[in-house]
């Protein structure tokens, strides 16, 4: 039976091949994405009747206002359907295993480990061909991706409905953490799921955890080359402690976390480890906070004969690697390279912030934009100035 169900599968394959459709992209981490998800055994798991997952779907598809939605785990060569709400019977068979090459959650695999939307599955170029095939499958889509804590994407939390539409970043929001909150409940019942341990050298271990969204703050002090060449090195570390002292102050009082001074950068990260979802917001304050407590500071230095000090400040949200060395704190990932362009090219006292940052900020905050800025190996991005 098996035989014949893999014959039609193919065909069914081939025939959206030949129609248009193209598969989605491998990850490029593709293996070890394999080994992970054989380690924690997830497709092997029944999880359908365990009452700490079932509710899930339910919750997200109540929470985005959509008919229907699955948890999907992906292996090589097959979408795997653990739990879903909202299906009739009929779909609920067709859908229990599904060709990975037709899925539309397999593009969600290579999506910078973002929540994918589709406004309408029938018109969108990844999708059509294979929805002309099946054209009884929901038009709306959205998918956030389910990573484990070593940061592989092991499938996607989905929603689905019968109607193109759009849903706001609050939801889709929503969505991403859903999806965080299954994995780390699922991950807590693994005996052997420990924190990955990555060996960098004989004495040092990286211990870490990956975290869909965190908000990451880097900040520097412009000219601070010319003030090592005009000031005594022991005036300049006192100044630059006094400076320090005070970022970690205001830290403390917005539950921002620190991560480390690197020469006169500063940098720290909010949302780890207590994934507050106003992470953004609370950067945001701490960073202008900062910028207030240099003014302050200034009025010293001015009274003293010094030239002011200026910083700037860059912020990102986005996903990290969070975690400890045998020394110290640290993060790690893509976010935290955009957090640092965007300081490197913003102005002195002000918040040069992504367009993921504003996304997340209350509307009530004042943002100017800033468009085709040039981000050092990122290209051109549109950004904003937070007043």
């Amino acid at each position: 039976m098996r035989f014949i169900k893999n014959i039609i599968v193919d065909k069914i394959v081939e025939s959206a091949i030949n129609a248009g459709h193209k598969p989605a992209e491998l990850p490029p981490n593709e293996n070890e994405r394999l080994e992970d998800l054989e380690r924690l055994k997830l497709i092997e798991k029944n999880i359908e009747k365990d009452k700490r997952f079932s509710s899930f779907p339910k919750l997200a598809a109540t929470l985005t206002g959509c008919s229907q939605s699955s948890i999907h785990i992906i292996d090589n060569d097959t979408q795997h359907c653990k739990v879903s709400f909202g299906k009739d019977i009929a779909s609920e068979i067709l859908t229990k295993e599904a060709p990975r090459k037709l899925a539309i959650c397999s593009h969600v695999l290579n999506n910078n480990s973002k929540p994918l939307m589709i406004e309408d599955v029938s018109l969108d170029e990844r999708t059509k061909h294979a929805f002309s095939l099946a054209p009884f499958f929901p038009k709306f889509y959205a998918g956030s991706p389910i990573i484990s804590k070593t940061g592989f994407i092991l499938g996607t939390f989905c929603v689905f409905d019968d109607k193109p539409k759009k849903l706001e970043h609050s939801k889709l929001d929503g969505l991403r953490m859903l999806a965080d909150q299954f994995i780390n409940v699922y991950e807590s019942t693994i005996n052997d799921l420990d924190s990955d341990e990555v060996t960098t050298n004989k004495d040092e271990k990286i211990v870490g955890e990956y975290y869909s969204s965190a908000t990451i703050l880097f900040s520097d002090f412009v000219g601070f080359t010319k003030k090592t060449e005009e000031l005594q090195p022991g005036e300049l570390i006192e100044i630059l402690d006094s400076f320090f002292s005070g970022f970690d102050k205001i830290m403390d009082r917005f539950s921002i976390r620190k991560v480390k001074t690197i020469g006169d950068a500063y940098m720290a990260v909010g949302g780890i480890p207590d994934l507050n979802s106003n992470h953004a917001e609370r950067t945001v304050l701490a960073a202008k906070e900062m910028i207030n407590f240099v003014k302050g500071l200034n009025y010293q230095q001015q009274a003293l004969g010094n030239e002011p000090w200026k910083i700037r400040i860059g912020i990102h949200t986005g996903p990290i690697i969070a975690g400890e060395t045998s020394s110290q704190f640290d993060i790690w990932g893509d976010s935290v390279n955009i957090a640092a362009r965007l300081e490197s090219s913003g102005s002195e006292m002000e918040v040069h912030c992504s367009k993921e940052t504003k996304a997340n900020l209350p509307k009530a905050y004042t943002l100017t934009e800033r468009k085709d800025v040039e981000l050092k190996g990122k290209g051109s991005q549109n950004t904003f100035i937070i007043k």
